[in-house]
Protein backbone atom coordinates (compact mmCIF):
# COMPACT_ATOMS: atom_id res chain seq x y z
CA UNK A 1 0.00 0.00 0.00
CA UNK A 2 1.31 3.40 -0.97
CA UNK A 3 0.27 6.21 1.42
CA UNK A 4 -2.61 8.07 -0.15
CA UNK A 5 -0.97 11.49 0.15
CA UNK A 6 1.75 10.34 -2.29
CA UNK A 7 -0.85 9.19 -4.82
CA UNK A 8 -2.77 12.45 -4.38
CA UNK A 9 0.45 14.41 -4.91
CA UNK A 10 1.05 12.69 -8.27
CA UNK A 11 -2.63 13.04 -9.24
CA UNK A 12 -2.64 16.81 -8.72
CA UNK A 13 -2.94 18.92 -11.88
CA UNK A 14 0.32 19.57 -13.71
CA UNK A 15 3.61 17.69 -13.56
CA UNK A 16 5.43 16.70 -10.39
CA UNK A 17 8.84 15.28 -9.60
CA UNK A 18 9.48 12.91 -6.72
CA UNK A 19 12.95 12.10 -5.39
CA UNK A 20 13.30 8.74 -3.60
CA UNK A 21 16.54 8.29 -1.68
CA UNK A 22 17.93 5.76 0.75
CA UNK A 23 20.75 3.36 1.53
CA UNK A 24 21.27 0.19 -0.54
CA UNK A 25 18.69 -2.44 0.39
CA UNK A 26 16.16 0.06 1.71
CA UNK A 27 13.71 -0.74 -1.10
CA UNK A 28 13.91 2.35 -3.32
CA UNK A 29 13.34 0.48 -6.58
CA UNK A 30 10.58 -1.67 -5.07
CA UNK A 31 8.86 1.46 -3.75
CA UNK A 32 9.06 3.24 -7.11
CA UNK A 33 7.77 0.21 -9.01
CA UNK A 34 4.91 -0.15 -6.52
CA UNK A 35 3.88 3.42 -7.35
CA UNK A 36 4.04 2.66 -11.07
CA UNK A 37 2.05 -0.52 -10.53
CA UNK A 38 -0.67 1.28 -8.60
CA UNK A 39 -0.96 4.03 -11.22
CA UNK A 40 -0.37 1.94 -14.36
CA UNK A 41 -4.03 2.00 -15.33
CA UNK A 42 -4.22 5.74 -14.96
CA UNK A 43 -1.08 6.97 -16.72
CA UNK A 44 1.24 5.77 -19.52
CA UNK A 45 4.30 4.33 -17.74
CA UNK A 46 8.01 4.54 -18.59
CA UNK A 47 10.69 2.87 -16.45
CA UNK A 48 14.33 3.62 -17.28
CA UNK A 49 17.00 1.58 -15.50
CA UNK A 50 20.74 2.20 -15.64
CA UNK A 51 21.37 -1.49 -14.92
CA UNK A 52 20.48 -4.73 -16.67
CA UNK A 53 16.82 -5.61 -16.12
CA UNK A 54 16.55 -7.92 -13.12
CA UNK A 55 14.49 -11.08 -13.65
CA UNK A 56 13.44 -10.89 -10.00
CA UNK A 57 11.68 -7.60 -10.76
CA UNK A 58 9.75 -9.29 -13.55
CA UNK A 59 8.52 -11.94 -11.09
CA UNK A 60 7.37 -9.26 -8.65
CA UNK A 61 5.95 -6.95 -11.31
CA UNK A 62 5.01 -9.03 -14.41
CA UNK A 63 3.85 -5.93 -16.29
CA UNK A 64 7.33 -4.39 -16.10
CA UNK A 65 8.91 -6.68 -18.73
CA UNK A 66 6.36 -5.63 -21.35
CA UNK A 67 6.98 -1.96 -20.57
CA UNK A 68 10.76 -2.31 -20.84
CA UNK A 69 10.47 -4.06 -24.21
CA UNK A 70 8.00 -1.56 -25.66
CA UNK A 71 9.48 0.59 -28.41
CA UNK A 72 8.46 4.23 -28.58
CA UNK A 73 7.65 5.74 -31.95
CA UNK A 74 9.36 9.04 -32.49
CA UNK A 75 6.69 11.68 -32.76
CA UNK A 76 6.76 15.07 -34.36
CA UNK A 77 8.57 17.44 -32.04
CA UNK A 78 5.86 19.30 -30.17
CA UNK A 79 7.36 19.94 -26.76
CA UNK A 80 10.22 22.01 -25.47
CA UNK A 81 13.67 20.40 -25.37
CA UNK A 82 15.46 23.60 -24.48
CA UNK A 83 17.30 22.29 -21.44
CA UNK A 84 18.14 18.98 -23.13
CA UNK A 85 19.59 20.85 -26.12
CA UNK A 86 21.71 22.95 -23.77
CA UNK A 87 22.88 19.82 -21.97
CA UNK A 88 23.80 18.03 -25.20
CA UNK A 89 25.49 21.17 -26.44
CA UNK A 90 27.70 21.21 -23.37
CA UNK A 91 28.61 17.58 -23.96
CA UNK A 92 29.37 18.19 -27.63
CA UNK A 93 31.59 21.15 -26.82
CA UNK A 94 33.59 18.97 -24.45
CA UNK A 95 32.83 21.03 -21.39
CA UNK A 96 31.94 17.77 -19.69
CA UNK A 97 33.83 14.49 -19.86
CA UNK A 98 33.30 12.66 -23.15
CA UNK A 99 32.44 9.00 -22.81
CA UNK A 100 34.47 6.67 -24.99
CA UNK A 101 34.02 2.97 -25.70
CA UNK A 102 37.22 0.87 -25.63
CA UNK A 103 37.28 -1.87 -28.25
CA UNK A 104 40.39 -3.85 -29.33
CA UNK A 105 42.54 -1.30 -27.51
CA UNK A 106 41.07 1.52 -29.60
CA UNK A 107 38.98 4.36 -28.24
CA UNK A 108 35.78 4.83 -30.24
CA UNK A 109 33.45 7.79 -29.76
CA UNK A 110 29.85 6.61 -29.54
CA UNK A 111 27.76 7.81 -32.46
CA UNK A 112 24.05 8.56 -32.58
CA UNK A 113 22.30 10.17 -29.64
CA UNK A 114 24.62 11.64 -27.06
CA UNK A 115 22.22 10.75 -24.24
CA UNK A 116 20.06 7.87 -25.58
CA UNK A 117 18.22 7.04 -22.33
CA UNK A 118 17.25 10.66 -21.82
CA UNK A 119 16.26 11.10 -25.47
CA UNK A 120 14.09 7.98 -25.10
CA UNK A 121 12.31 9.53 -22.12
CA UNK A 122 11.62 12.73 -24.10
CA UNK A 123 10.25 10.70 -27.02
CA UNK A 124 7.96 8.79 -24.69
CA UNK A 125 6.58 11.90 -23.00
CA UNK A 126 6.09 13.54 -26.38
CA UNK A 127 4.16 10.57 -27.78
CA UNK A 128 1.80 10.56 -24.80
CA UNK A 129 0.94 14.27 -24.98
CA UNK A 130 -1.51 15.74 -24.18
CA UNK A 131 -1.98 12.85 -21.73
CA UNK A 132 0.23 13.04 -18.64
CA UNK A 133 3.06 10.48 -18.54
CA UNK A 134 4.58 8.84 -15.45
CA UNK A 135 8.33 8.19 -15.75
CA UNK A 136 10.76 6.56 -13.33
CA UNK A 137 14.52 7.11 -13.67
CA UNK A 138 16.43 4.42 -11.75
CA UNK A 139 18.80 5.95 -10.94
CA UNK A 140 19.68 9.59 -11.52
CA UNK A 141 23.21 9.12 -10.21
CA UNK A 142 23.58 6.06 -12.45
CA UNK A 143 23.06 8.33 -15.47
CA UNK A 144 25.42 10.84 -13.90
CA UNK A 145 28.20 8.30 -13.61
CA UNK A 146 27.58 6.90 -17.10
CA UNK A 147 27.88 10.24 -18.88
CA UNK A 148 30.04 12.20 -16.46
CA UNK A 149 27.32 14.79 -16.00
CA UNK A 150 26.50 16.10 -12.51
CA UNK A 151 23.31 14.50 -11.16
CA UNK A 152 21.81 17.88 -10.32
CA UNK A 153 22.30 19.02 -13.93
CA UNK A 154 20.40 15.98 -15.29
CA UNK A 155 17.64 16.41 -12.71
CA UNK A 156 17.36 20.14 -13.46
CA UNK A 157 17.10 19.42 -17.18
CA UNK A 158 14.29 16.87 -16.78
CA UNK A 159 12.54 19.02 -14.21
CA UNK A 160 12.41 22.05 -16.50
CA UNK A 161 11.52 20.31 -19.77
CA UNK A 162 9.41 17.35 -18.69
CA UNK A 163 7.84 18.32 -15.38
CA UNK A 164 7.32 22.06 -15.67
CA UNK A 165 6.73 22.39 -19.42
CA UNK A 166 5.34 18.99 -20.52
CA UNK A 167 3.50 18.40 -17.21
CA UNK A 168 4.83 14.85 -16.78
CA UNK A 169 5.29 13.09 -13.45
CA UNK A 170 8.91 11.98 -13.00
CA UNK A 171 10.23 9.78 -10.19
CA UNK A 172 13.97 10.06 -9.59
CA UNK A 173 15.73 7.34 -7.59
CA UNK A 174 18.82 8.68 -5.85
CA UNK A 175 21.29 5.98 -4.77
CA UNK A 176 24.07 8.14 -3.37
CA UNK A 177 22.99 9.99 -0.25
CA UNK A 178 26.22 12.00 -0.51
CA UNK A 179 24.80 14.22 -3.25
CA UNK A 180 24.17 17.66 -1.82
CA UNK A 181 22.11 20.57 -3.11
CA UNK A 182 19.89 18.34 -5.23
CA UNK A 183 16.79 17.69 -3.13
CA UNK A 184 15.54 21.25 -3.51
CA UNK A 185 15.11 20.58 -7.24
CA UNK A 186 12.38 18.01 -6.64
CA UNK A 187 8.76 18.79 -5.86
CA UNK A 188 8.63 15.86 -3.46
CA UNK A 189 11.31 14.10 -1.41
CA UNK A 190 10.98 10.73 0.31
CA UNK A 191 13.72 9.05 2.32
CA UNK A 192 13.82 5.31 3.11
CA UNK A 193 15.85 3.86 5.96
CA UNK A 194 16.25 0.46 7.59
CA UNK A 195 17.98 -0.89 10.67
CA UNK A 196 18.02 -4.19 12.61
CA UNK A 197 15.21 -4.59 15.14
CA UNK A 198 15.65 -7.74 17.24
CA UNK A 199 15.62 -10.54 14.64
CA UNK A 200 13.79 -8.47 12.02
CA UNK A 201 14.15 -5.17 10.18
CA UNK A 202 12.69 -1.84 11.12
CA UNK A 203 12.05 0.04 7.90
CA UNK A 204 10.95 3.67 8.08
CA UNK A 205 9.78 5.96 5.30
CA UNK A 206 10.04 9.72 5.87
CA UNK A 207 7.98 12.04 3.69
CA UNK A 208 10.11 15.18 3.72
CA UNK A 209 8.27 17.24 1.12
CA UNK A 210 5.21 17.04 -1.13
CA UNK A 211 4.91 20.48 -2.64
CA UNK A 212 1.28 21.58 -2.90
CA UNK A 213 -0.11 18.56 -1.04
CA UNK A 214 -0.86 17.99 2.65
CA UNK A 215 1.23 15.36 4.43
CA UNK A 216 -1.04 13.24 6.61
CA UNK A 217 1.86 11.49 8.31
CA UNK A 218 5.55 12.25 7.81
CA UNK A 219 6.64 8.81 9.01
CA UNK A 220 5.52 5.28 8.08
CA UNK A 221 6.80 1.84 8.98
CA UNK A 222 6.92 -0.32 5.86
CA UNK A 223 7.73 -3.87 4.81
CA UNK A 224 9.18 -5.45 1.66
CA UNK A 225 7.54 -8.79 2.31
CA UNK A 226 7.11 -10.93 -0.80
CA UNK A 227 9.02 -8.38 -2.85
CA UNK A 228 6.41 -5.64 -2.57
CA UNK A 229 6.42 -2.31 -0.77
CA UNK A 230 3.68 -1.84 1.79
CA UNK A 231 3.33 1.07 4.19
CA UNK A 232 1.67 -0.07 7.41
CA UNK A 233 -0.93 1.86 9.36
CA UNK A 234 -2.69 0.79 12.53
CA UNK A 235 -6.24 2.06 13.03
CA UNK A 236 -7.67 1.68 16.56
CA UNK A 237 -11.03 -0.03 16.98
CA UNK A 238 -13.40 -1.17 19.70
CA UNK A 239 -13.73 -4.80 20.73
CA UNK A 240 -17.49 -4.78 20.29
CA UNK A 241 -16.97 -3.87 16.60
CA UNK A 242 -15.24 -7.21 15.94
CA UNK A 243 -16.81 -10.21 14.31
CA UNK A 244 -15.51 -13.75 14.12
CA UNK A 245 -13.95 -13.43 10.67
CA UNK A 246 -11.91 -10.40 11.84
CA UNK A 247 -9.91 -12.77 14.05
CA UNK A 248 -9.08 -15.32 11.34
CA UNK A 249 -5.40 -14.49 10.75
CA UNK A 250 -4.67 -13.85 14.41
CA UNK A 251 -6.39 -17.11 15.36
CA UNK A 252 -4.39 -19.05 12.76
CA UNK A 253 -1.13 -17.61 14.05
CA UNK A 254 -1.99 -18.30 17.69
CA UNK A 255 -3.13 -21.82 16.85
CA UNK A 256 0.55 -22.72 16.52
CA UNK A 257 1.39 -21.69 20.08
CA UNK A 258 -1.13 -24.18 21.46
CA UNK A 259 1.29 -26.93 20.44
CA UNK A 260 3.19 -25.91 23.59
CA UNK A 261 2.02 -26.66 27.12
CA UNK A 262 3.38 -23.43 28.65
CA UNK A 263 3.47 -20.15 26.73
CA UNK A 264 4.50 -16.73 27.99
CA UNK A 265 2.92 -13.78 26.17
CA UNK A 266 4.94 -10.69 27.10
CA UNK A 267 2.98 -7.45 26.74
CA UNK A 268 4.39 -3.98 26.11
CA UNK A 269 2.39 -1.50 28.23
CA UNK A 270 1.85 0.61 25.09
CA UNK A 271 0.33 -2.30 23.16
CA UNK A 272 -3.28 -1.35 22.27
CA UNK A 273 -5.71 -2.71 24.84
CA UNK A 274 -8.22 -3.66 22.14
CA UNK A 275 -5.58 -5.81 20.45
CA UNK A 276 -4.76 -7.54 23.73
CA UNK A 277 -8.45 -8.40 24.05
CA UNK A 278 -8.53 -9.63 20.44
CA UNK A 279 -5.48 -11.81 21.15
CA UNK A 280 -7.15 -13.40 24.18
CA UNK A 281 -10.33 -13.99 22.18
CA UNK A 282 -8.37 -15.55 19.30
CA UNK A 283 -6.70 -17.98 21.72
CA UNK A 284 -10.06 -18.95 23.14
CA UNK A 285 -11.47 -19.43 19.66
CA UNK A 286 -8.86 -22.17 19.11
CA UNK A 287 -10.00 -24.15 22.14
CA UNK A 288 -12.67 -26.81 22.07
CA UNK A 289 -13.17 -26.82 25.85
CA UNK A 290 -14.04 -24.07 28.31
CA UNK A 291 -10.99 -21.91 29.22
CA UNK A 292 -10.33 -20.01 32.44
CA UNK A 293 -9.03 -16.44 32.47
CA UNK A 294 -7.45 -14.48 35.28
CA UNK A 295 -7.47 -11.11 33.45
CA UNK A 296 -4.43 -8.85 33.42
CA UNK A 297 -4.62 -5.99 35.89
CA UNK A 298 -7.36 -3.45 35.13
CA UNK A 299 -8.54 -5.50 32.16
CA UNK A 300 -12.30 -6.14 32.04
CA UNK A 301 -12.72 -9.92 32.09
CA UNK A 302 -16.49 -9.59 31.82
CA UNK A 303 -16.11 -8.04 28.35
CA UNK A 304 -14.02 -11.01 27.18
CA UNK A 305 -16.60 -13.39 28.60
CA UNK A 306 -19.48 -11.62 26.88
CA UNK A 307 -17.69 -11.35 23.52
CA UNK A 308 -16.58 -14.99 23.55
CA UNK A 309 -20.23 -15.92 23.99
CA UNK A 310 -21.37 -13.52 21.29
CA UNK A 311 -18.70 -14.24 18.63
CA UNK A 312 -18.29 -18.00 18.85
CA UNK A 313 -20.64 -19.28 21.55
CA UNK A 314 -17.73 -20.00 23.88
CA UNK A 315 -18.19 -20.28 27.63
CA UNK A 316 -15.39 -18.71 29.66
CA UNK A 317 -14.70 -18.95 33.39
CA UNK A 318 -13.34 -15.75 34.92
CA UNK A 319 -11.15 -15.86 38.05
CA UNK A 320 -10.87 -12.83 40.32
CA UNK A 321 -10.43 -11.49 43.83
CA UNK A 322 -13.69 -11.25 45.73
CA UNK A 323 -15.57 -10.21 42.60
CA UNK A 324 -19.26 -10.98 42.39
CA UNK A 325 -18.76 -11.48 38.64
CA UNK A 326 -15.95 -14.02 39.09
CA UNK A 327 -16.68 -17.69 38.49
CA UNK A 328 -13.56 -18.68 40.44
CA UNK A 329 -13.17 -16.51 43.55
CA UNK A 330 -9.57 -16.10 44.77
CA UNK A 331 -8.83 -14.97 48.29
CA UNK A 332 -5.14 -14.17 47.90
CA UNK A 333 -3.86 -16.61 50.52
CA UNK A 334 -2.24 -19.55 48.73
CA UNK A 335 -2.15 -19.80 44.94
CA UNK A 336 -1.28 -23.50 44.99
CA UNK A 337 -4.48 -24.27 46.88
CA UNK A 338 -6.83 -21.73 45.31
CA UNK A 339 -5.68 -22.63 41.78
CA UNK A 340 -5.15 -26.32 42.38
CA UNK A 341 -5.74 -28.97 39.73
CA UNK A 342 -8.91 -30.09 41.43
CA UNK A 343 -10.44 -26.60 41.52
CA UNK A 344 -9.49 -25.91 37.90
CA UNK A 345 -10.85 -29.31 36.80
CA UNK A 346 -14.12 -28.58 38.60
CA UNK A 347 -14.63 -25.37 36.63
CA UNK A 348 -13.23 -26.15 33.16
CA UNK A 349 -12.36 -29.86 33.12
CA UNK A 350 -9.24 -30.97 31.27
CA UNK A 351 -7.56 -30.35 27.90
CA UNK A 352 -8.34 -26.65 27.81
CA UNK A 353 -6.27 -23.61 28.81
CA UNK A 354 -5.66 -21.48 31.88
CA UNK A 355 -4.74 -17.88 31.05
CA UNK A 356 -3.05 -16.11 33.96
CA UNK A 357 -2.52 -12.34 34.10
CA UNK A 358 0.80 -12.24 35.95
CA UNK A 359 0.38 -8.72 37.29
CA UNK A 360 -3.03 -9.65 38.72
CA UNK A 361 -1.49 -12.78 40.21
CA UNK A 362 1.24 -10.62 41.72
CA UNK A 363 -1.35 -8.28 43.24
CA UNK A 364 -3.22 -11.22 44.77
CA UNK A 365 -0.22 -13.18 46.00
CA UNK A 366 2.65 -10.97 47.01
CA UNK A 367 5.17 -13.74 46.61
CA UNK A 368 5.25 -15.34 43.15
CA UNK A 369 7.91 -17.80 44.22
CA UNK A 370 5.36 -20.60 43.86
CA UNK A 371 4.60 -19.73 40.23
CA UNK A 372 6.86 -22.46 38.76
CA UNK A 373 5.16 -25.09 40.92
CA UNK A 374 1.72 -23.75 40.00
CA UNK A 375 2.55 -23.93 36.31
CA UNK A 376 3.97 -27.41 36.68
CA UNK A 377 0.76 -28.57 38.36
CA UNK A 378 -1.61 -26.92 35.88
CA UNK A 379 0.14 -28.04 32.71
CA UNK A 380 -0.53 -31.71 33.48
CA UNK A 381 -4.17 -31.35 32.48
CA UNK A 382 -4.33 -28.01 30.62
CA UNK A 383 -2.21 -25.60 28.65
CA UNK A 384 -0.95 -22.63 30.63
CA UNK A 385 -0.70 -19.21 29.01
CA UNK A 386 0.99 -16.50 31.04
CA UNK A 387 0.10 -12.88 30.22
CA UNK A 388 3.15 -11.02 31.52
CA UNK A 389 3.80 -7.27 31.47
CA UNK A 390 7.15 -6.37 29.94
CA UNK A 391 9.94 -6.46 32.57
CA UNK A 392 7.53 -7.46 35.35
CA UNK A 393 9.76 -7.48 38.47
CA UNK A 394 8.18 -10.31 40.50
CA UNK A 395 9.00 -13.17 38.12
CA UNK A 396 12.37 -14.66 39.02
CA UNK A 397 12.36 -17.76 36.81
CA UNK A 398 11.08 -18.86 33.45
CA UNK A 399 8.34 -20.88 35.19
CA UNK A 400 8.73 -23.78 32.78
CA UNK A 401 7.93 -21.62 29.72
CA UNK A 402 8.32 -23.47 26.42
CA UNK A 403 7.35 -20.68 24.03
CA UNK A 404 7.63 -16.90 24.24
CA UNK A 405 5.44 -14.54 22.21
CA UNK A 406 5.83 -10.77 22.45
CA UNK A 407 3.13 -8.16 21.93
CA UNK A 408 5.38 -5.20 21.21
CA UNK A 409 5.38 -1.76 19.64
CA UNK A 410 7.54 -0.65 16.71
CA UNK A 411 7.13 3.08 17.03
CA UNK A 412 3.31 3.41 16.94
CA UNK A 413 2.78 0.14 15.10
CA UNK A 414 1.72 -2.94 17.13
CA UNK A 415 3.62 -6.12 16.30
CA UNK A 416 3.50 -9.72 17.44
CA UNK A 417 6.76 -11.65 17.39
CA UNK A 418 8.35 -14.93 18.37
CA UNK A 419 11.58 -16.73 17.54
CA UNK A 420 10.32 -17.46 14.02
CA UNK A 421 9.27 -14.00 12.84
CA UNK A 422 7.83 -10.57 13.45
CA UNK A 423 4.41 -9.51 12.15
CA UNK A 424 2.78 -6.09 12.08
CA UNK A 425 -0.89 -6.09 13.08
CA UNK A 426 -3.07 -3.88 10.89
CA UNK A 427 -6.81 -3.66 10.39
CA UNK A 428 -8.96 -2.90 7.37
CA UNK A 429 -12.52 -3.62 6.29
CA UNK A 430 -11.76 -7.35 6.00
CA UNK A 431 -10.41 -7.75 9.53
CA UNK A 432 -7.14 -7.94 11.42
CA UNK A 433 -4.11 -8.88 9.38
CA UNK A 434 -0.62 -10.08 10.29
CA UNK A 435 1.93 -8.72 7.83
CA UNK A 436 5.50 -10.12 8.00
CA UNK A 437 8.15 -7.48 8.53
CA UNK A 438 11.06 -7.98 6.11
Amino acid sequence: MIPKEIIKFLDNPGGHSLIIKGAPGSGKTTFALEILNQLSKKYPIKYVSTRVADETLFLQFPWLEEILQKKVKVAEKKMSRDELNRLEGIVEEGMLEEKLRIEDEEALLEVGSLLPEIDDIYDFVEVTLPEKALVCVDSIDGLSEKYGIPAEKILYTLQKDLVEKAHANVIFILENSGFENIEYLGDGVISLSHEPWNTSWKRVMYIQKLRGSPILSSRYIYTLYNGHFRALIYTPFTLDSLNKKDLKELREYLHKILDYRVVNIIMDPQFPVELLGATILAIMNNLKSIPMLLPPSAYPGDIIKALAKKLFQKEVRIAGFGSHEADVVLEGRDMLIELSQDIIAYHIGKNSAVLLGIDTLGDLYENLGDLPRLVENLKRDNRVILLSPLNYPKIRSNAGVEKVVELAMMDHLPVIKDSEGTYAIVRDSTGLHLVPLM
